[in-house]
């Protein structure tokens, strides 16, 4: 797949609008669910802005690097560019630190038939964006951790001690939110199994 996506991307960027909406479609499942989860109301747009910044690219310029991995690299850059405009003049939007509704993001909009899936998904909203953004590449669309590292443009320790940190943080979010003890042991006794359900819940009737 790696390979037809540089194949798709290479003939768009000549003209293939068929072949562009093959890519397109490949992938706007993934990326629209990324910013629904952050920042719900401006998820279109920065959707959008994501595949027109890769309608650009020059395949050259991806190195080794895996497509999907620059992908998401190009939806994050988005993310905090929309997020650092909505912050106050005088702070500046720092991933580690701040959550999307720190900045002024709406509520993520979740279908859910499970408790557990909401609670688990306004959970991972209010995390610092980096952490929740390693988690759900990680559970979501299942990316090894060296892909992760290439779309955070960080080294792979760094990724795993990010995955770590926020397994932790996401737990206390939980016990946080969670209003029964039944609950809280539901979610954090099988928080994997949680987490890879959550594709579902975001309108991905392709997952």
């Amino acid at each position: 797949m790696e390979e037809d996506d540089r194949a798709l991307l290479e003939a768009w960027r000549k003209g293939d609008r068929e072949r562009g909406n093959a890519l397109f479609r490949r992938h706007i499942h993934s990326i629209s669910r990324f910013f629904r989860t952050k920042i719900p109301d401006a998820a279109e747009d920065l959707t959008q802005s994501t595949f027109l910044a890769i309608a650009e690219l020059d395949p050259a310029r991806l190195g080794a690097a895996p497509f999907r991995a620059y992908l998401f690299g190009v939806a994050r850059n988005q993310l905090l560019m929309h997020l650092r405009t909505k912050m106050r003049a005088d702070k500046r939007f720092d991933p580690l630190t701040w959550s999307a509704p720190d900045a002024g993001a709406s509520p993520v909009k979740v279908v859910a038939k499970q408790q557990q899936q909401s609670l688990l998904a306004t959970a991972l909203q209010s995390l610092p964006v980096d952490y929740q953004i390693a988690l759900e590449l990680f559970y979501f669309e299942q990316m090894p951790i060296a892909e992760i590292a290439e779309s955070l443009e960080k080294p792979v320790g760094t990724v795993k001690s990010l995955l770590s940190r926020g397994r932790d943080l996401l737990r206390e979010k939980i016990e946080t939110l969670a209003g029964s003890e039944e609950l809280l042991a539901s979610i954090v006794g099988e928080m994997d199994k949680w987490l890879g359900s959550m594709p579902a819940t975001m309108g991905d009737d392709e997952t």
